[in-house]
């Protein structure tokens, strides 16, 4: 019997044993690779029956698909969001994504509808796509910076806390969306009443000296003494809307007529005399006119995006076309007054 079996010192039985593992190994890697794909292949299936849409799509279903249709259909689906046609960008995504296999192609058209989604204000739509690409590629930044704006938008300032320590993982500077992420967590802590909070803001505003006008606008509206004790002249220019809306009742006269461009401001708008010129052409201009008796000028603001320097009729926190944080610049512009007055802060 014992003549039947190797021994175990002999080279072949070596030899042996190293190609039989190997072939256990290369057996099992591939079937795992094959149950990995078509475990994600399921996931992406039941992923898209959540959204299944009608209209272009319909049209679509009706041509048989051709790999040579990807990339034109993937244009035509970008030139579709960028147009404000969301739902037609959308169902191109989404048919493309039940004929394409190509993974790369795959995460791009997934990320291309989860942009789409956020920026139609389908927010929850949005989060579950970023969320179905970062099960896979946890690693991609721009995806990741799109679930931070989703997380924002939705208020849910606990989440987007994570995204920021994801991102600080990858290496990306994130002082900015912390700074920004904890005034927002702070200005919604259910903890603190109003007085605290108010005095923490203040606390947050003196050592960081980032996010004015959120600061500004929440004292104005909560804790007017504060806001009025911070309030420097050169913040009269960055928010100058915000000033200019605020009722009658919030100001401090004695702090206004201190600082000359805040003076300037307010003696344009009728509070008090009309000032000096301090330098500010149009404020200065609506002074002058106060002089001369005329009532019948006054001002509007328009908000601008110093990074990609689109206009906007209403302010933003971030930029609504690029995203950008902490980006607006307030463009004044003289136009005809008229009887009706909106406080924003209210």
């Amino acid at each position: 019997m014992d003549a039947l079996l190797l021994d175990y010192r002999d080279p072949l039985f070596a030899v042996l044993l190293i190609a039989g593992m190997v072939f256990v190994i290369a057996f099992v890697s591939y079937w795992w690779g094959v149950y990995v794909k078509t475990r994600k292949s399921r996931r992406l299936q039941r992923f898209l029956r959540r959204f299944e849409t009608h209209g272009v799509r319909k049209s679509l279903e009706s041509m048989p698909f051709s790999p040579e249709m990807t990339q034109p259909l993937v244009l035509l689906a970008r030139a579709y969001e960028k147009s404000g046609e969301y739902n037609h960008a959308i169902e191109i995504g989404l048919y493309l994504l039940e004929h394409v296999e190509e993974e790369a192609t795959v995460y791009e058209l997934m990320e291309l509808v989860g942009t789409t989604y956020m920026h139609a204000g389908f927010l929850e739509r949005a989060q579950r796509t970023f969320m179905q690409i970062l099960k896979s590629n946890p690693r991609n930044q721009r995806v990741l910076n799109d679930l931070m704006v989703v997380y924002e938008r939705l208020q849910r300032y606990d989440k987007a806390a994570e995204v920021v320590e994801s991102l600080e993982a990858l290496g990306v500077e994130t002082g900015e969306l912390r700074r920004y992420v904890a005034l927002k967590r702070l200005l919604q802590d259910p903890s603190l009443d109003e007085g605290e909070r108010a005095r923490r803001v203040v606390d947050f505003y003196k050592k960081k000296r980032a996010h004015g006008r959120i600061v500004f606008e929440y004292l104005l509206r909560h804790a007017p003494h504060l806001a009025w004790g911070m309030v420097e002249d050169g913040d009269a220019a960055r928010m100058a809307d915000i000033f200019w809306y605020l009722p009658t009742s919030f100001l401090d006269i004695d702090r206004i007529k201190a600082l000359p461009r805040l003076k300037a401001l307010f003696g344009a708008r009728g509070d008090i005399e009309p000032a000096e010129s301090v330098g500010w052409f149009l404020v200065d201009l609506l002074n002058h006119l106060r002089q001369t008796g005329y009532r019948e000028a006054t001002l509007q603001f328009a908000y601008l995006c110093e990074r990609c320097k689109q206009q906007f009729p209403v302010p933003f926190e971030r930029c609504p076309k690029c995203l950008a944080l902490e980006s607006v610049r307030v463009e004044t512009e003289l136009t005809k007054a008229n009887d009706e007055t909106g406080y924003h802060l209210l």
